[in-house]
């Protein structure tokens, strides 16, 4: 796999973890030149539905994310081994001894440059309190946003944490995350779990269904280890482990740490509780009481709903039945015999229930996205489209489907279609001489999706492409394309002391266009006349070019009295106002200010021309009246 190259953009550089069902690279994203974290599902995986629809279901959890403690989506696709990355860059046909020809599923993510916490964890052993308390925040916030966007993540571990240089957390691997529907944890007989068995809630443990208060336990059992170095619960098997997580209390966090708090002791336990209404009901509740615990130390905070935490004293010491009372043992038998009866009744009408609400799925590849889209829209189920290359298929085909044709399926569920785009690659031709309107058409029958004509000036006839930042030849359709083609020159005219009108006519009978017009004062010129404009005078430019102008902002006409109005102030700190009655009658206030004793001028001015009545007043009164001139 070391430098295959996906799709034909995404290099993969270097293994960076693995799994039970996928591997992670390190991949250099040769559009953007940034590195990438490449999740590939394992090949022997790809005949195995329950981990294709797995890796979907990642998929679709992290397209719905977005979230500064969550490992972002950046890409999903299928390559369908259309070879590895040779030295010189291009691409080789043939497979190697891995199997790299394989048609491989992957999901692009960010690449997180640092450690998950179970590595920090064995390598630090116990984290400091006060660190993991504001880690143990951040990981509560990548979890609400899962929640409130209907995931439930079923699988918080350290290993799916990721901790980069700087100590920030991510949280990733949605692998089994649900959204929207009730599969549940299993623990199966050989003792492999859908989960990490030391981090599972009691509920899951017990195969039913895991909602938010389950990634609650799962977070509280994190923060356990970290506070002490292990996990609350270990064992032989999964099974035995399991158990221990329905039936055994862990031990106080206290026991193993001294340094932590009473009230983080008390947070953690109650996150740990068996009974899930004991527990946090939701991420930010036991944010919030994890906040507590740095300004409330000795605890005392924490509260259980009512009943719960007399069920927590006393839930593992139960009465020992009366072995001599055959008759209570013989009603405690049929009890247990009758709720068997029920489960069993209960069972097999959700079984059969279930069946009426599913289908099997028909084979949608080869035909046209339309069709597929038709044909499960009519049946009510809901399809999300993807698309990827393919050398076998035909653009807008459906070379994929999950699930897979024949596999029954619920009719809540979407399924995925990947919609061929045709082959990645096409032939480049020497463009060079040929019109701008041929050149334009060739790329877009070619499925090119980033080209761009631009205009230059050149000695070549006008309209014709002059070059092409690209070499002839097989070229990917993802590649940007620069088509220069040759433009007519054209002088600027000189447009100052011309009204709008005039100039705009002037720009079109040049070849330019009139671009964005602005306002200025000037004590030159005419209101709307133009004062400037953004490419000088007889300046030869490209026949087209836009040309922004400035006009001459209309200026109001002032009128004054041939001096300074004087005011004689008696006092400090009186208030004096100047009010100016027009000739057409309107009353303008003309000075307001707080001056001290003394003598003070006032310049006024007035929009309107002729005598006016000018009124003073100090403190409120009227001091004097006056009528002057404006001219």
């Amino acid at each position: 796999m070391i430098g295959r190259v996906l799709s034909g953009r995404y290099r993969i550089e270097a293994v960076v973890g693995t799994g039970g069902m996928a591997v992670v690279y390190r991949a250099l994203d040769m559009e953007t030149n940034h590195t990438v974290a490449i999740k590939v599902l394992r090949p022997e995986y790809e005949s195995d539905m329950e981990f294709v629809r797995r890796f979907s279901r990642e998929a679709e959890a992290a397209a719905k994310m977005s979230h500064e403690n969550i490992v972002n989506l950046l890409d999903v696709g299928v390559d369908d081994g259309g070879g590895a990355a040779n030295p010189e860059g291009g691409v080789s046909d043939a497979p190697d001894a891995q199997g790299d020809a394989k048609l491989l599923r992957y999901i692009v993510m960010e690449y997180v440059d640092g450690r998950t916490l179970k590595q920090m964890i064995r390598e630090e052993g116990r984290i400091h309190p006060d660190v993991a308390l504001r880690m143990t925040l951040r990981i509560l916030a990548a979890v609400d946003h899962a929640h409130r966007n209907g995931i439930v993540h079923r699988d918080i571990k350290p290993q799916n944490i990721l901790v980069n240089s700087e100590g920030q957390v991510k949280v990733a691997d949605f692998g089994i995350a649900r959204l929207k529907t009730s599969q549940s944890t299993r623990i199966d007989g050989d003792g492999s779990a859908m989960g990490s068995v030391h981090y599972l809630s009691p509920e899951q443990a017990q195969g039913e269904v895991a909602d938010e208060q389950s990634d609650l336990y799962s977070v509280g059992v994190v923060l356990y280890e970290m506070l002490t170095g292990h996990v609350p619960f270990d064992g032989e098997t999964s099974v035995s482990v399991a158990l221990k997580h329905v039936s055994e209390q862990p031990r106080s966090v206290r026991s193993h740490n001294s340094q932590v708090s009473k009230a983080l002791d008390e947070v953690v336990m109650r996150a740990l509780c068996k009974d899930k209404a004991g527990r946090y009901q939701n991420a930010a509740e036991m944010a919030a009481d994890l906040r507590k615990t740095i300004t409330q130390p000795k605890g005392g905070f924490v509260h259980y709903p009512k009943g719960v935490e007399g069920e927590r004293r006393h839930a593992y010491r139960p009465k020992r039945p009366d072995l001599d009372d055959k008759g209570q043992l013989l009603r405690m038998a049929l009890l247990v015999a009758g709720v068997i009866a029920v489960c069993a009744v209960v069972a097999v009408t959700f079984y059969l229930s279930a069946l009426r609400n599913t289908i099997v799925m028909p084979n949608l590849i080869g035909t046209t996205q339309f069709e597929a889209v038709e044909s499960m829209e009519g049946m009510g189920i809901a399809t999300n489209v993807v698309n990827a290359y393919s050398e076998d298929y035909e653009d807008g085909i459906v070379m994929l489907q999950s699930p897979e044709p024949g596999e029954r399926m619920r009719r809540d569920v979407q399924i995925t279609l990947t919609v061929s785009l045709g082959s990645q690659w096409y032939l480049l031709d020497d463009m060079t001489g040929w019109s701008a309107e041929d050149a334009r058409t060739a790329l877009a029958d070619a499925g090119v999706l980033d080209f761009e004509l631009e205009y230059v000036q050149s000695d070549a006839p006008i309209g014709t492409v002059v070059s092409v930042d690209h070499d002839p030849g097989w070229t990917s359709k993802d590649a940007p394309i620069r088509v220069r083609v040759s433009a007519q020159t054209v002088s600027v005219p000189s447009l100052a002391g011309m009204d709008l009108e005039s100039a705009a006519a002037v720009l079109d009978g040049a070849g330019l266009a009139l671009g964005e017009v602005g306002e200025a004062e000037s004590p030159d010129a005419k209101s709307g006349m133009v004062i400037g404009q953004s490419i000088a005078p007889y300046t030869q430019v490209l026949a087209g070019s836009v040309v922004n102008l400035t006009l001459c902002r209309n200026q109001e006409v002032r009128y004054a009295p041939g001096s300074p109005l004087t005011l004689m102030v008696p006092l400090d700190g009186l208030q004096t106002q100047v009010e100016l009655v027009t000739p057409s009658g309107a009353v303008v206030t003309a000075f307001s200010e707080s001056l001290d004793a003394g003598t003070h001028t006032a310049s006024l001015s007035s929009a309107e021309r002729g005598v006016h009545t000018v009124n003073i007043y100090m403190g409120g009164v009227l001091f004097e009246s006056l009528r002057l001139d404006f001219e």
